[in-house]
């Protein structure tokens, strides 16, 4: 029983770690754990507007910390049903992700033709 306390306890901390990160990425503030800003040039960080991109990363990072608190939970306690709601998370933020990364693309194709037509 200890060591599933224990054990509940890092998957508790982990949660906690996070919630401080999606908070953070809610103020548009520190490093953006984002493909869109690793891997843009340090001209486009300057540039550009990553305030969608740090939205994302905080919203995966909240589901994230949900699924480490539904861990813990089912490590301490053993109730089979938490895994069900395990999988429901998991499958939201896949979805949220892949829907919230094509609503970008589209937001910022949109943006590039205004400017391309008012040139």
């Amino acid at each position: 029983m200890t060591a599933q306390i224990i054990a509940g306890s890092v998957f508790f901390g982990l949660a906690g770690l996070m919630v401080l990160l999606a908070v953070r990425h809610f103020k548009c503030r520190g490093y953006c754990f984002n493909n869109a800003y690793i891997w843009a040039s340090g001209e486009e960080r300057e540039k550009e507007d990553f305030t969608p991109y740090y939205r994302q990363s905080g919203v995966v990072f909240l589901m994230i910390a949900l699924l480490s608190v539904l861990e813990g939970l089912y490590i301490i306690l053993a109730f089979r049903p938490i895994i069900f709601g395990q999988i429901v998370t998991v499958e939201a933020m896949a979805f949220y992700a892949v829907s919230s990364t094509v609503r970008i693309g589209k937001v910022k194709k949109n943006k590039e033709q205004n400017n391309n037509t008012a040139e």
